[in-house]
């Protein structure tokens, strides 16, 4: 595990008040490859869990094509349903920086892996706290892990590759796990780390106003609606609101979750973010650094922050970036 792990970004002011990042649906992330499989992947992935299960002295009933098609669907699903916040190791890679911070106008955010990444993290696993708690069905990512990059897509051929660790654990989930966290070696560069987390859990969702959405969003006025340009609607959960709704299936988020990825292909989702995760900020070489440290300054939640920002300076001697701190 790293100590300290990193985000780009372009510089938001509405960050510093809300302190919110977005998943990324697999199918809106710039890699075409991400959140697929095939059916070879998916009949091997198969055939060896069902050899480590005869193995084991299980009977093993022989799934008809329709059957296992079903399966295909479900797992597909899983992608569809999950998103993606995207984490580096480097903060000082200058592709990086012209790519996702706004060509070197943005910033980085540093957070302490040692600290909860998300607010409302009331539950732990293990020793550390945690706001999903344990992925039984192996869908939650919470804590970033490191993206594998390789020229071959994941193979499943052999069964000791989707043992699972345990006999209740969930079968699928190595198969699933290969697929999120492994990339062409074109990406490497990224250094990438994930974390992944389900889309239904966002604390703010951005999307079309309809009349449906309203009359399911009238049922609960804690929840927070404010128009938007362009006929969009941001909502708004309070903070720990699963700990005051049922959370199942028939829940007012679950509805409305359903009803914006079903019929708002374009929704964003966003999550909140703990503060205190935030180690540092490191402000590209054209950003305006002194807005940054108005913003933080402002900021009460941020105050740790005094004497950890940053302006990265262009090397006058290799093609580098070296980081200079600025005093608020």
């Amino acid at each position: 595990m790293v100590k300290f792990f990193y985000k780009y970004t372009r510089l938001r002011e509405d960050f510093f008040r809300d302190f919110m990042l977005r998943a990324t649906p697999f199918k809106a992330l710039n890699d075409p490859f991400e959140g697929i499989f095939n059916e070879k992947q998916f009949k091997d992935a198969n055939n060896s869990l069902n050899a480590y299960f005869t193995k084991q002295g299980n009977i093993v009933d022989k799934l008809e094509d329709y059957e296992l098609d079903g399966i295909m669907g479900t797992l597909q699903s899983d992608f569809d349903d999950v998103g993606v916040l995207s984490f580096t190791e480097d903060y000082t890679n200058p592709l990086m920086w012209a790519h996702y911070a706004d060509q070197y106008k943005g910033i980085v955010l540093e957070f302490d892996s040692e600290k909860p990444l998300f607010q409302d993290s009331i539950k732990f696993l293990g020793n550390r706290k945690s706001r999903f708690g344990k992925p039984y069905l192996g869908h939650i990512y919470e804590f970033p892990e490191k993206v594998m990059y390789r020229r071959e897509m994941p193979s499943f051929d052999r069964p000791e590759q989707l043992q699972p660790n345990s006999d209740g654990e969930y079968h699928w989930i190595k198969f699933l796990y290969s697929l999120f966290f492994t990339k062409s070696n074109d990406w490497i560069y990224e250094k990438e780390l994930r974390s992944i987390v389900q889309l239904r859990d966002a604390d703010r969702i951005i999307c079309t106003k309809d009349n449906h959405l309203i009359d399911v969003l009238s049922k609960c006025p804690e929840i927070r609606t404010e128009d938007l340009a362009d006929g969009k609607i941001q909502i708004t959960y309070p903070n720990e609101y699963e700990m005051h709704e049922n959370m199942g299936d028939e829940s007012i988020k679950a509805e409305i979750y359903m009803h914006t990825s079903s019929f708002n292909s374009s929704s964003i989702h966003l999550f909140r973010i703990n503060p205190k995760a935030i180690s540092g900020i490191y402000c590209g070489c054209k950003c305006n650094y002194k807005k940054v440290q108005m913003l933080v300054k402002r900021n009460k939640q941020l105050a740790h922050l005094e004497k950890s920002i940053y302006k990265m300076e262009v090397d006058s001697h290799q093609y580098q970036l070296n980081r200079k701190p600025i005093n608020i």
